[in-house]
Formats: C-alpha cells, sequence, structure tokens
C-alpha cells in the first residue's frame, strides 16, 4: 500500500495491507487530513483486491465515487498507474436507508442466526437479534426495564422459533409478546380438544415462565410498540431495498470489479433507528465471520467506521451497536476482516475498543485531554511517546504513525495525493445524480431475488440457546444480574434453592453449610427460649438470638422462594452480606458459651454439629475474603475489561456479557477457590498421618502429642477435616445428579 511519503526523509512510506489485520485506528481533531487518511486507505485495499464496508454519518466517503483529475494527481507526485488501477477495479455503491436516493438498503432483525455455532455463538448471537428489538422498541438497556425486556424477549425468540412458531415479523412477534402462553399452547395443541393449563405446557416443553418475567403493564407497552414497525413509515428501515447481506455487499456486480460500499446513513433522520441500523449491519457481519473459515495473512473485507463516537463511547454508556463492534474488534482478524475506526476526539471514544488497534494514524490535536488520550494509548501499546509534543503543529495530511510491525518508533507521516475528489460531504441529491442505473438495476435484482433464510435449521440455530436459557441457574444466575457486582465474588448467603439446582460445587457447598447453620440456630433458639423461661438467661441474649434467626431464615426464604425476581435479588445482596457476618459472630458466640459457659448446653451430639457448622462458616467467610482480594487480578484480565465492569455496563443476560473466554475464565474462579480449599486440606491431612507416624516410631501416643482435656486436639482436627471433606462429597454427588437431570 502506498500512503504516502515519510517526513523525516522524503521516502515513500510502500506497506503490506496484512497490517490491517490487527486494526487500525485515525485520530485527529476537525482540518487534521483524517478523511483524505481513511480514504487513502480505502483506495489502496481496493487495490489490492480487498473489498469494503463503509460506514460513513456525514456524507465525507460518498466521494469516493469521484474520481480525481490526472493533472491534479501528476501535480502532486501521485502514481498514476495506481490511480488507474483503482478505477479499473472499484465499484463504488452508495447505499441509501430508507430512501432511493442511491441504492435502497433495509435490514431483516428476523433472520435467524446460522445452526452451526457452538453453545456460546449461538447463545451470543441470539440475545444479538433480542438486543435489536429492545432498542428498537426503546427502552434503555442500561437501566433495569430494559435488561428485563431484552431478557424477556431472548426466552419469546429461542423459545418460539424452538418449537416452530413463526414469529418472521413484528405483528407476530407483538402478539408473541402480549400472549406467549395462548400462542404456544394454541401452536402445540391445535389437534387436541382440551388444552392443558399453562404450568402443564411449560413442565412438558421445558419453558420458563413466559407470563411472569415482566411487570403486567410492560406486556402491553412492548407489544404495542413493536407492532408499530409493521406500518407506516417504520415499515420502510425493513422493507425498503436490499437486506444487509455481506456476501451480496463484498459480491462484483460483474467480473473484476471490487465492491466499495459506503452506507450514507444521513437518509436516516431518527437518532435511535441510526444507531439500531448501524447495531443491525455489525449483527450481519458479525454473523457472517462466524460462518467463515480462520484465515491466515488473508484479508476478505475492510470494515471502516467514520466518526465512530457516537456508537463507542467510554463507559458506562453503552448504545445498541457498541457491544457488537468489540466483539468484532476481538475476533475479526481469524477470519480476515480489518476493521478501521475514524474519529475526531479521542477522549470521546472507549478507551478499550481503541486500544485494539495496533496501528494508529494520530494527526493534529491541540486539546489537553485529547493529547493525554493519545499519551494512554501510546503506553498500552509501548508506542514512542516523544512524537506527543509535535501533535498540535501538524499540518492537514500529516500523521504520526505507529505501527509496532513496521518500526518500533513512530513514524512523520504526509498522506499521498488522492485518487479520488475530496470535498464538502454529499448530499441526497449528489448521491442520486453519482448512483448509476448498471447498479440500480443489479440492486432492484438482489432486492427481488433475496429471501430471508428462514428454514429447516431454525429449530436446531435455537438448541444451544434455549437449553442454557432453561438452565440458567446456579452460576449462570450470576451473570444475569441477580448478583450485580458480586457474581464472582463467594455467595454469602445463597439461598437454598442452590442445593436443588447448582451445577458448581462451591455454591452447593454453601447451600449446605447455610442449612446446616439455619438448623444450628433453630435449635440454638429453642435453647436460649427455655433457659430465658427458666430465669436461667437474660432476655436481651435470648432476643439477639431471635434477631439473627429470624433474619438468616428470612433471606434465604426470599432468596430460594423469589429467586426469579432480579431486582429482589439484587437488593437481597446487600443485606446478605452484613448478615453473614452477624450469623459468623453469632455462631461464634454460641461455641463460646457451649465450652465455657456451663449453664447453656445443647448437648454433646448437637453441640458437635454447632462446632462443625463454626468450621463450615468460619472456613467460607475466609474463602471469600482472600477471593475478593484476589478479584483484583481477575477484574483486569480479560483484555483490559473487568467482568464487574461488564456487569455494570448494562448487560441483561448472560448472552453478550461472556464470551467463551469469560465463561471459561467464571468457572475457573470457582475452580480456583475448591482448588485452595483441596490444597489445605490435603496439608492438614499430611499433618495428621505425619504426626500419627512420626508417633508410631517413636512410641508415642495422641495424648501425648496432642492431648489435651476430653477429646485429644489431633483427634478435634481429624473431625473438622473430616467434616469438611464430607461436604466436599456430599456437594460434589448433589452436583453430578443436576448434571445428570
Amino acid at each position: 500500500m502506498d500512503l504516502g511519503v515519510r517526513r523525516d526523509n522524503d521516502k515513500k512510506l510502500d506497506v503490506d495491507s496484512q497490517i490491517l489485520a490487527r486494526h487500525a485506528a485515525m485520530l485527529g481533531s476537525t482540518g487534521s487530513g483524517k478523511t483524505v487518511m481513511a480514504k487513502a486507505l480505502i483506495e489502496e485495499c481496493t487495490i489490492d483486491d480487498i473489498p469494503s464496508l463503509i460506514i460513513d454519518p456525514q456524507g465525507d466517503l460518498a466521494r469516493l465515487c469521484l474520481n480525481a483529475k490526472d493533472n491534479d494527481i501528476k501535480k502532486h507526485d501521485g502514481d498514476i498507474d495506481r490511480a488507474k488501477s483503482f478505477r479499473e477495479k472499484a465499484e463504488v455503491r452508495l447505499w441509501t436507508p430508507l430512501r432511493k436516493k442511491g441504492l435502497p438498503m433495509c435490514i431483516d432483525p428476523f433472520q435467524v442466526p446460522t445452526a452451526n455455532l457452538d453453545q456460546e455463538e449461538s447463545i451470543t448471537a441470539w440475545d444479538m437479534v433480542a438486543a435489536g428489538f429492545t432498542a428498537l422498541a426503546d427502552y434503555d438497556m442500561e437501566k433495569p426495564a430494559g435488561k428485563q425486556v431484552r431478557t424477556y424477549l431472548y426466552e419469546i425468540l429461542i423459545h418460539m422459533t424452538r418449537l416452530g412458531v413463526g414469529v418472521n415479523d413484528f405483528l407476530a412477534l407483538s402478539r408473541a409478546v402480549k400472549s406467549p402462553d395462548r400462542i404456544l399452547t394454541e401452536h402445540l395443541y391445535q389437534d387436541e380438544m382440551d388444552e392443558p393449563a399453562w404450568d402443564d405446557v411449560c413442565s412438558e416443553y421445558d419453558l420458563p415462565d413466559l407470563t411472569a418475567m415482566l411487570p403486567k403493564p410492560t406486556y402491553d407497552e412492548l407489544s404495542r410498540r413493536l407492532a408499530s414497525y409493521s406500518s407506516g413509515i417504520n415499515q420502510l428501515l425493513f422493507s425498503n431495498g436490499v437486506p444487509i447481506d455481506i456476501d451480496t455487499l463484498i459480491k462484483p456486480s460483474k467480473s473484476g470489479k471490487i465492491p466499495v460500499n459506503v452506507v450514507y446513513l444521513n437518509t436516516i433522520q431518527d437518532e435511535a433507528q441510526k444507531h439500531y441500523f448501524v447495531q443491525e449491519i455489525a449483527r450481519a457481519l458479525y454473523s457472517w465471520m462466524l460462518e467463515q473459515e480462520s484465515v491466515d495473512n488473508k484479508l476478505k473485507l475492510l470494515f471502516f467506521m467514520d466518526e465512530v463516537a457516537p456508537y463507542l463511547p467510554p463507559a458506562p454508556r453503552n448504545p445498541p451497536a457498541k457491544d457488537l463492534i468489540k466483539l468484532i474488534f476481538k475476533q475479526a482478524r481469524k477470519y480476515g476482516v480489518a476493521s478501521v475506526l475514524a474519529t475526531q476526539n479521542a477522549s470521546d471514544v472507549d478507551y478499550k475498543i481503541m486500544a485494539q488497534a495496533n496501528t494508529k494514524f494520530i494527526g493534529r490535536f491541540s486539546q489537553p485531554q485529547d493529547i493525554d488520550k493519545v499519551k494512554h494509548l501510546l503506553k498500552e501499546d509501548g508506542g514512542n511517546l516523544d512524537m506527543i509534543k509535535e501533535l498540535p503543529n501538524l499540518g492537514p495530511g500529516q500523521f504520526q504513525m505507529v505501527s509496532p510491525d513496521i518500526s518500533r518508533k513512530a513514524i512523520p507521516l504526509q498522506c499521498r495525493w488522492l485518487y479520488t475528489e475530496h470535498g464538502a460531504p454529499f448530499n441526497e441529491e449528489q448521491i442520486e445524480k453519482n448512483t448509476p442505473n448498471r447498479l440500480r438495476n443489479w440492486a432492484k435484482d438482489n432486492s427481488a431475488k433475496s429471501t430471508r433464510k428462514i428454514d429447516s435449521h431454525a429449530s436446531a440455530a435455537t438448541a444451544a440457546g434455549a437449553s442454557l436459557a432453561a438452565g440458567s441457574k446456579g452460576m449462570a444466575a450470576a451473570a444475569l444480574g441477580a448478583e450485580s457486582s458480586d457474581a464472582f465474588e463467594v455467595r454469602l448467603m445463597g439461598g437454598l434453592a442452590v442445593i436443588r439446582d447448582g451445577k458448581d460445587p462451591l455454591y452447593v457447598m454453601q447451600g449446605i453449610t447455610n442449612a446446616m447453620a439455619s438448623f444450628v440456630l433453630l435449635w440454638s433458639m429453642v435453647v436460649l427460649g427455655t433457659q430465658w423461661k427458666n430465669g436461667e438467661l437474660d432476655w436481651a441474649w435470648a432476643l439477639l438470638g431471635l434477631i439473627i434467626t429470624f433474619s438468616v431464615f428470612l433471606i434465604i426464604g426470599l432468596e430460594t422462594f423469589l429467586g426469579h425476581d432480579v431486582e429482589l435479588q439484587r437488593k437481597i445482596s446487600k443485606f446478605a452480606r452484613f448478615n453473614q457476618y452477624g450469623l459468623f459472630i453469632w455462631l461464634w458466640t454460641l461455641l463460646f458459651w457451649e465450652y465455657y459457659y456451663s449453664d447453656y448446653t445443647l448437648g454433646e451430639r448437637l453441640a458437635m454439629v454447632l462446632e462443625v457448622s463454626v468450621v463450615w462458616t468460619t472456613l467460607f467467610m475466609a474463602l471469600e475474603g482472600l477471593h475478593r482480594l484476589k478479584l483484583g487480578r481477575l477484574e483486569m484480565s480479560f483484555d483490559g475489561e473487568g467482568v464487574f465492569s461488564k456487569l455494570k455496563d448494562g448487560m441483561g443476560s448472560l448472552t453478550t456479557v461472556l464470551t467463551r473466554s469469560e465463561i471459561r475464565d467464571m468457572e475457573a474462579s470457582s475452580k480456583e477457590v475448591m482448588t485452595g480449599l483441596r490444597w489445605l486440606l490435603d496439608f492438614c491431612t499430611f499433618v495428621i498421618f505425619g504426626a500419627m507416624v512420626w508417633g508410631t516410631l517413636f512410641d508415642k501416643t495422641l495424648e501425648d502429642l496432642f492431648g489435651g482435656e476430653g477429646t485429644p486436639h489431633l483427634l478435634k482436627l481429624a473431625l473438622w477435616l473430616g467434616s469438611v471433606y464430607l461436604l466436599i462429597f456430599i456437594s460434589q454427588s448433589i452436583v453430578i445428579k443436576n448434571t445428570q437431570d
């Protein structure tokens, strides 16, 4: 690629297009020439036979359809031969959503994901569809209501599709959203005289209770909003033109041409619809990527976004397209997609996305906050910080090119003269004038031939997503938002439901521990009440025991029986930690009384149960503390973005919050705790057996080694260890059973 000349030695800068495989970013204030740099990059990719998909918010890039004059190219030392090569190859298509000024483009939000995806990919793909409808219905996915709607639509889409109910248009989706029980029952039992109750339908077909997932007024409101897109001007977004299809976009209309697709967004006036359209383009691209085979050293497509700030703002803002574009940046390389973005305000774009651009073209900046942002980016990728001081003095078309694949130091670059015209942004009339009839006929033909890919693979495409959604309990429930920022911490209380539904041994162990503690609290209350009644104990201690017991049972009960209410779970979690601390202190108090206060006793056997309960509770308190300390490390593990950050970014379901690698790390965080616990147990076991062997060799009794009044200390330690081993055994047995079920 001929990008221009080095300003330090006037030598031509010719680089391999493969450097874009690790993505690129163009940064510079207004008038810095970043649009010119972007056009030069697109021109060079076209010459290298790489088609492009360009998001053009203002019309700046639409001028790629106008060729520069040869005299101007020669005057500015341009390469005429390369300019001719571009003209011969380039097939510039100007796409205009909602309008027929250029090539009309529409979206198909009901396109089902392909069937050949693994579980996490299928979940992500279906959640994208749900997120799109949520945004289209004007619900803010950063708020609880938006999260609930998104999760509900996900369940509706996968289960309706899985069971063969056609949700192929907005009217059908509107009806399904409003009355899922009636729609499914009528469909599944259409040939039967008597329809079963909804609970029986859910049980027979492994369905969640779709009628209890939203507040009742929300069903009608959501249905109304979705139905509005079935008529009037709103439906043009989904019916006017060629549906977004990456295979169509990268295929030339005639042999020898390289498509340059410019999506002109100014034809969409509504900002929410504009964001939704960008999201659907990103969804189509991501879905297309997943269908491709991994490639090495071969670019299939250049994906360019101009003025990305509204679509990729810093956290905590999370517009609809942001998560999809983040996924594209993370995974595009292995599928041969080069992602390039441009912005005039570095501080207005999420740095976590910007940092993934291996090559950066940095133009003039004068604002301190933007210069500081550039400094931060360069620290992330080890760039040369000495060039920072030059940024305020750069002229139009002058850049500092930072690309570790080419040079360890920043390259001072003067962008070459363009092979196409550069000027004011195109308006709709100019787009109409510069769209040839040949391409219009081609687009019309593709629009007429387009059919939705809803066929026999639809049910298969839902299998993975539906299976996980149906079983999203235990650890998965944490990702649904019930535990917010504590999702990866040890659950302090954890309802007894985790014993029944849990598939993670750590959480099941916690549930068993809480069950044991509950039994001890209940029995101790009987003892305390009896002693108070007999005048052997002050009423304050009995009242304190009653309060602690009641609060523990209340939280456990609420978490157990009201676990379906995400918002309530979030509120309960705020009190669970303090409740657990109180439980911990109270159990130790009871143990102290048992051994040092003669008037208070649970009885010999129940005292042993109390001791085991104290051991288990103390163990989990220690694990919880140590694990939370380690979370600081986990927070920085996912490409610079922490798990807590993701949960706070407004993601309302497991599907988009967690990528495949993140799910593995989520499971690993629990396994890490279990591994540490087993190591401690093995060490203590070694000490016990070592003491026994030592005593045998030197003819020492247990009392001699670890003696004491009553039970020898060694046996006491053995009791504690044995109880923990028993806890692990029971929890693993429950997990095995739940997994098999």
